[in-house]
């Protein structure tokens, strides 16, 4: 897996969409039973409801703004890799501009996909190599889910996101996609497609709302999606997610489907 650029909002993503309830807060809950019969049991219940409260809904508390910060800048670091990767000069894709979108990881493969890295003590490194070694016991490894924070207002983030760079060569559409943990900045899966226009069957942009389980507040919220897909009769269609409002592909879009249809006949 490769590891993307490192800061402090990835620690702050980390603590928001990975974090488990202390397991203190559960012997809080025990003891504050337990002892009900005298007022301190009635106190412990109420420090235990508050903290619970707290901890439920301070998750994703000020982190938006942080989180389309730093998928932009992932989205410069995605650029120049795409290009690297599909081994593309800038000539090559120079009859319109390439289409650059970053949104939801949509792809259900990718939801359980990649190991969760979990920075530990010194100490804690030890005893689990000693336990390893001595009881053949291995610490079970979380794997990076597609978790989603309602942050208020209609503000839906996600854990897992997805890059996609489209760029239109003479011969056809050639697309770097990618999935990566916005928390520890690791990319968990890429890969390039390449179509010919003449195999394009059709151009479908539009909106559309996903309901999705947020796990903040533990109910049903909804985010607003962006789709464009270039399909095609194989299946292998090229498609990219966009997440919010994007106007700048609004315009992107009369574009590309003037180009296709062109060389569409060009090529027939």
């Amino acid at each position: 897996m490769l590891e993307m650029r490192q800061d402090s909002a990835r620690s702050m993503f980390a603590k928001a969409f990975y974090r488990d309830e202390p397991k203190w807060l559960t012997w809080l809950f025990v003891i504050g039973v337990f002892t009900s019969f005298v007022g301190i049991g009635l106190v412990l219940l109420l420090i235990w409801g508050v903290i619970k409260l707290v901890f439920k809904f301070s998750g994703s508390f000020g982190i938006f703004d942080q989180y389309n910060a730093c998928v932009q800048k992932d989205a410069e670091f995605l650029k120049d890799r795409a290009i690297n990767v599909m081994g593309l000069i800038e000539e090559e894709f120079s009859l319109i501009d390439p289409i650059i979108a970053s949104g939801y990881a949509s792809d259900s493969s990718c939801i359980h996909v990649g190991e969760k890295i979990e920075k530990v003590s010194p100490t804690r490194v030890i005893w689990l190599w000693l336990m390893n070694k001595v009881c053949f016991w291995r610490k079970p490894e979380k794997i990076s889910e597609h978790v989603f924070l309602d942050c208020g207002d209609g503000k839906v983030i996600c854990s897992l996101v997805t890059f996609t760079y489209i760029a239109f060569t003479e011969q056809q559409a050639v697309a770097y996609k990618c999935y990566y943990d916005i928390a520890y900045g690791l990319i968990l899966d890429e890969y390039t497609a390449e179509i010919s226009y003449r195999d394009i069957d059709t151009v479908k942009y539009g909106d559309n709302l996903l309901h999705v389980w947020s796990v903040n507040k533990q109910n049903w919220s909804k985010a607003k999606i962006s789709w464009l897909n270039l399909n095609v009769a194989s299946n292998n269609a090229i498609s990219a997610s966009f997440y919010g409002e994007n106007t700048v592909l609004n315009n992107q879009i009369p574009a590309v489907q003037a180009l296709i249809r062109s060389k569409k006949e060009e090529l027939a």
